[in-house]
């Protein structure tokens, strides 16, 4: 699908935007460079170029700070759009008084030929233009950031939307209908008897469906409140720690305290590690194991286990002539011989079981190893509450003395360490699989989500059952594990896919480093110069990240979207301007960059030789009237033309 814009207008629109048309469609050209000076309207063009794509909803005060002047009471911003060279007009249509909005579309497949209230774009574009995946085509420099900051989702779900993934979730949905159609449909043609049954199946089912939605957002809320919880404790042990250092002399003491507390980590991490290699090998534990397992050895040694007669010793004997016994072997004894060789032991099968008894047999170890690191880890451990108490006494001196303030904030975190003890309790609850603890916690399918999921599946299967669709209901499930596991994968080649892409950019985007995309995963990880990951980089870099990012996805993705900038080299150097000036343009079919005169150089005269540029300069000759003039030398010259009006 084919998307390219056509031209837009403006009515009475702040920054000078009263009257002012765009129009792309009578000299159309690949490339278009619009120079407009700060404060004449590139931001307030962006969001509005992104509201007509998405149709998402825009607040009260935002359409009221659209207004041009307090005598107009409304507003207008139009896009002409080619869809698949079919022609569409997008209205929004502002009300300044009460600060709504409503869109209207123009399409050639009304009859009428007029505008329709609502956004009425094709189904599958529709989809696809969420807000969040408007930005990457509509681009502003704060997504650069974006996609790269950790816990965002925003380069793993482009992927995923831009490329269709999403419809094989949609094809799971679809698979769960057809399976409750079917259960309907056996339902409708059962006996009364049997429809009891499949009734008292469907509730329980829908019942135990329901529980694990709950369960599922109680978990979510008690995972929220903790986070929430314990990036307030920091904030308090911060507070905390700020209050103590104002007295000089709890200062120092609170200094050697934490040199100390890093020694005595120190020391408990090495034990740890000590002690869990001693722990692998039981032998270490206790003189009693060793002894054991000598025991043992001597025991498989004096009963000759295992025996010597394997199963390859009965098939080389059923190919003979004659058993051990000189009697001959017929044919019938051959096949009673080879039917019971499986029952003993194969080669390999001894030559492990040899192995076992003699590693039983001879194993030997210095027990006193790991009491020697239980007692120092002991050691650490009673140094490390020694160092919490004294801790604890640097506050109690500092309340003493006076500070309320103080006193508060340690009520508060006694407090939070309640709530966040009752938290974790409940999330274990919710959440454990380990029998033994469920049993402690008294978990049920009631209140624990794995137990739930047993009886949902348990559930289900009565209830296929009861309306004979078992097989049907396995049969999907196998299928949408099959179409979970496709996505699965497309989404991962996909990834490396773009992001072999993406640092074949970044070579000539960045060439004076060796900065790398590692890994796409919810964002981009960085790396650089054999650095596994890379925390910093600069504002022009990250924004050299994020075009070589966005182009390698866009450009063979399955659909010709129009790439909208506004500043796009206003952060970057003069060298890599150039750069992403002589790549990007070849990597769109269209594409519409807001400049300002500043980046002429490096970046709009790396346009200046090419055929199919649009040159357009805006702006305000007064407070109610902006001139457009069209043109590379009106664009060259522009502070001329500023300065004159």
């Amino acid at each position: 699908m084919e998307i390219r814009v056509l031209g837009w207008r403006y009515e009475n629109l702040r920054g000078g935007l009263r009257d002012v048309s765009i129009d792309l469609e009578s000299a159309p050209g690949r490339w278009t460079l619009i120079q407009m000076p700060n404060g004449t309207g590139k931001t307030t063009t962006m969001s509005l170029f992104r509201a007509a794509f998405s149709g998402e909803h825009l607040t009260p005060e935002f359409v009221r700070d659209l207004r041009a002047a307090d005598d107009v009471d409304n507003g207008l911003f139009e896009v002409r759009l080619s869809i698949d060279r079919k022609p569409f007009r997008i209205q929004i249509r502002l009300n300044f008084k009460d600060g709504t909005h409503q869109y209207w579309t123009a399409r050639s497949e009304v009859r009428s030929g007029g505008l329709e209230e609502g956004l009425s774009l094709p189904v599958d574009l529709k989809r696809l233009m969420t807000s969040d995946f408007t930005r990457l085509f509509v681009f502003d420099g704060e997504l650069a950031k974006e996609i790269r900051a950790v816990g965002k989702d925003r380069a793993a779900m482009a992927i995923r939307t831009l490329y269709r993934l999403d419809r094989l979730e949609h094809l799971n949905v679809q698979i769960g209908r057809l399976v409750e159609e079917q259960q309907q449909r056996a339902a409708a043609v059962s006996t009364a008897t049997e429809r009891k049954g499949v009734t008292r199946w469907k509730r329980a089912y829908d019942a135990a469906v329901a529980r694990k939605t709950a369960l599922a957002a109680e978990q979510r809320e008690l995972q929220k409140r903790r986070k929430e919880m314990e990036a307030r404790r920091t904030n308090l042990a911060a507070e905390i720690n700020e209050r103590i250092e104002q007295d000089d002399a709890l200062k120092l003491r609170k200094s050697q305290l934490d040199s100390e507390r890093e020694t005595i980590d120190r020391a408990i991490f090495e034990a740890t590690t000590q002690g869990m290699g001693v722990l692998r090998l039981p032998a270490k534990i206790h003189p009693n194991v060793v002894e054991r397992l000598r025991a043992l050895g001597n025991k498989l040694t004096r009963l000759k286990l295992p025996k010597t007669i394997s199963a390859e010793f009965f098939k080389e004997l059923a190919e003979q002539p004659e058993c051990v016994c000189g009697r001959e072997i017929t044919p019938k004894d051959k096949a009673a011989i080879l039917s019971r060789a499986d029952s003993y032991l194969a080669e390999d099968q001894i030559l492990v079981i040899n192995k076992m008894k003699l590693a039983l047999r001879e194993s030997s170890a210095d027990a006193a190893e790991y009491t020697s690191i239980a007692t120092t880890l002991n050691g650490a451990l009673r140094d490390l509450r020694r160092n919490k108490r004294a801790h604890d006494q640097l506050e109690l001196e500092r309340v003493e003395a006076g500070d309320t303030e103080l006193e508060r904030l340690r009520a508060e975190v006694n407090q939070l360490g309640r709530d966040l003890e009752t938290a974790e309790t409940k999330l274990e609850k919710l959440t454990t699989r380990d029998v033994i603890r469920q049993r402690l916690l008294d978990a049920s399918d009631q209140n624990n989500i794995p137990l739930c999921d047993a009886e949902v599946k348990r559930c289900q299967e009565k209830l296929a059952t009861a309306t004979d669709t078992l097989r049907f209901v396995l049969q999907s499930e196998r299928v949408k594990e099959l179409v979970s596991t496709v996505a699965a994968l497309a989404l991962e080649r996909l990834r490396e896919r773009v992001r072999v892409a993406t640092n074949a950019k970044l070579v000539q985007f960045v060439p004076s480093e060796l900065l790398q995309v590692a890994r796409i995963g919810g964002s981009l990880e960085l790396g650089s110069s054999g650095l596994a990951a890379k925390g910093g980089v600069s504002e022009g870099q990250s924004l050299a990240v994020a075009y070589a990012f966005l182009t390698s996805l866009l450009t063979e993705a399955p659909y010709k979207l129009p790439f909208i900038v506004d500043s796009p080299a206003v952060s970057l150097d003069t060298a890599v301007r150039r750069e992403v000036g002589d790549l990007i343009p070849d990597l769109f079919d269209q594409m519409i960059m807001f400049v300002i005169s500043s980046e002429r150089e490096g970046f709009a005269d790396a346009f200046y030789g090419r055929t199919g540029v649009r040159y357009i300069t805006l702006w305000r000759a007064d407070s109610e009237r902006t001139e457009v003039r069209d043109g590379l030398p009106v664009f060259q010259s522009f502070h001329q033309v500023e300065a004159g009006a």
